[in-house]
């Protein structure tokens, strides 16, 4: 094995030049520092053993658990470790309950074994030992049920897909009401696929706990049981769910450190991701990736014994997943230094290597300067940069909360051939997924930033710095979609003026919640909905309690502003109530 690793690295070696090429094809003239920085990334890059002691050391790093306090703490000790200053770990926030998330599995034992995958919910309920019970299908109605006979018993929910009258809505809360009074042991949902997504609402109170399991069961096998049960078999469950409770406040904290400029030490350039993470897996891709260039990028910058000219803070940010909020928590918290931000780099963006920035008119020839060791640093992984009128919104990373207060702000384009999909969210974000020659290649060029930003004679420019009307999203699909918003999870915080969303007809405070058929239960399935199916769809989105829904259409690529067809006006609809959900501790 240690001949093969060996083989491995030397050949990963072999693959990066050791000199940057200019787009222009002639060689840039590299500062000893830049040479150094290269040189380190290629000789001694240690982000994939970062990540490896992060994601397989750790673990998963829920906002406000053991896990993400743990994770912080040895961020900061690292940061003081390699000699950063202003070090600390600062309160970003709080919730009112604390989770845990223990060991789960689960059984069908009749009529033949199989063992079951599945998740809970983040902030749900857990089993408090082993619960086996029969799986029986969600009735109708409750006339004629024998509710003393559902004690224990698993209750399969049906896939329920477009909408329901008033009448049948009405008739399954009373049977869920009744069901929950009579001891059921937990709720059995499908998945749409082999994915198995884990998100959760921490907005739950000590005196109002979840108390029924909420089982997302792998659709193949949820077929299996319907099945069984169409068939007059009799199924049997057996599931133990570990999930516990703590009061709180559980706290959260953003880590800060910093290499302090030599001439302008009241200036900063931020290097930064979220160190927070869902817990259906080790949280590897989103955003342990993010999180150890960061802290390697740290280290990187101080072995080679780096001065910049202004401060380069290092930042890792909890609470992303839950809207933003420890970035959010410190842009609020630091009002007087927002004008004295260069610009904001964050990787939160998965598996693939860094591939580009967008910049505008006025940043591009600094930009240039800046970038110019990283172009074709490695001839197989290029750096571009994309003329923009102004830096892309909407995306849904911490870099919004920047952009939000006139900050520079960017989200890394990636590009490769891992699918960045595939992990995030899921069961499947384990450390396998990481591709060692993009995060070594993408740590070397966030260094190579943050001193090339740090080096600049002035700070970046924000002339035309945004977009009337938003931005394009990441994902390079779906012919540069976007919704011209600023979101808070899929609630939209800012909706600017003339953009897709405003002539729907939506407004600040909408929350979305289907776009086609592709419902909406976070940031990043939202960006997915948008960039997937026909460009003229019909978006679902609650106002108040009431939903409403309108059809928008999204201009073909190259198309004039003026092709943008105008949406229908929105539609009101009933107002749908969340009781089950708040029980469930489940977000959609």
């Amino acid at each position: 094995m240690r001949t093969v690793a060996l083989t491995l690295f030397f050949c990963s070696l072999m693959a990066i030049p050791p000199m940057a090429v200019a787009a222009d094809g002639s060689e840039p003239v590299l500062s000893e520092m830049q040479k150094k920085l290269i040189d380190i990334g290629i000789e001694d890059n240690q982000v994939v053993e970062v990540l490896d002691q992060l994601v397989n050391g750790i673990g998963p790093r829920l906002t406000g658990s053991h896990q993400d306090h743990l994770a912080c703490e040895w961020a900061r000790d690292l940061f003081i470790e390699f000699g950063l200053e202003n070090v600390k770990m600062e309160e970003a926030g709080e919730f009112s309950v604390g989770f845990q998330r223990g060991a789960w599995r689960g059984h069908m034992i009749s009529p033949e074994r199989m063992d079951l995958e599945f998740g809970t919910p983040a902030w749900s309920a857990g089993t408090k030992g082993v619960q086996e019970g029969p799986a029986v299908m969600l009735p109708a109605t409750i006339e004629g049920i024998d509710l003393a006979s559902m004690k224990g018993a698993w209750i399969v929910r049906p896939s329920q897909r477009g909408r329901q009258d008033r009448e049948k809505r009405q008739a399954q809360r009373e049977v869920t009401e009744k069901l929950e009074t009579a001891g059921i042991a937990g709720w059995i949902y499908p998945t749409r696929g082999e994915k198995i997504n884990v998100y959760g609402n921490h907005r739950i109170s000590w005196d109002d706990l979840p108390t029924i399991p909420r089982i997302n069961l792998r659709k193949d096998q949820y077929d299996t049981i319907v099945e069984n049960l169409e068939a007059d078999e009799e199924v049997t469950l057996r599931i133990d769910v570990r999930n516990h409770f703590q009061p709180g406040p559980a706290k959260f904290y953003n880590v800060i450190g910093d290499i302090v400029g030599s001439e302008f030490p009241d200036e900063y350039v931020i290097i930064g991701g979220h160190i927070d993470s869902w817990d259906g897996a080790t949280g590897t891709t989103d955003n342990g990736t993010g999180t150890a260039t960061t802290i390697e990028a740290a280290r990187m910058l101080m072995a080679t014994g780096a001065k910049p000219r202004r401060t380069i803070r290092f930042m890792l940010w909890s609470g992303e997943e839950q809207g933003l909020l420890g970035s959010k928590a410190w842009v609020d918290q630091n009002p007087d230094l927002l004008e004295k931000i260069s610009a904001v780099f964050v990787y939160d963006g998965g598996p693939n290597a860094i591939a580009g920035l967008p910049a505008t008119a006025a940043m591009k020839e600094d930009f240039e300067t800046v970038f110019a060791p990283a172009m074709n640093l490695n001839a197989d992984l290029p750096f571009k940069l994309t003329d923009v009128d102004g830096i892309p919104r909407g995306i849904g990373s911490d870099h919004e909360s920047f952009l939000a207060r006139g900050v520079p702000g960017f989200f890394w384009t990636q590009e490769g051939r891992a699918d960045t999909w595939h992990g995030i969210h899921t069961q499947f974000d384990t450390f396998d997924l990481v591709i060692p020659e993009y995060l070594k290649h993408s740590t070397t060029v966030i260094a190579l930033t943050a001193l090339g930003v740090g080096n600049l004679d002035g700070l970046l420019s924000r002339e035309g710095m945004l977009e009337e009307g938003g931005g394009r999203r990441r994902g390079g699909g779906g012919g540069g979609r976007r919704l011209g918003v600023m979101l808070d999870g899929t609630t939209l915080e800012e909706v600017m003026p003339d953009s897709t969303a405003a002539k729907a007809g939506m407004k600040a405070g909408d929350k979305i919640l289907k776009i086609g058929d592709e419902e909406v239960s976070d940031r990043r399935s939202l960006i997915r909905a948008i960039m997937a199916g026909e460009a003229k769809r019909k978006v679902v989105f609650e106002r108040d309690g009431k939903k409403m829904e309108a059809i928008i259409e999204w201009p073909r690529p190259n198309r004039d502003q003026s092709d943008e067809a105008t949406p229908a006006a929105p539609k009101e609809e009933k107002k749908e109530e969340k009781k089950e959900e708040k029980k469930q501790g489940a977000v959609r």
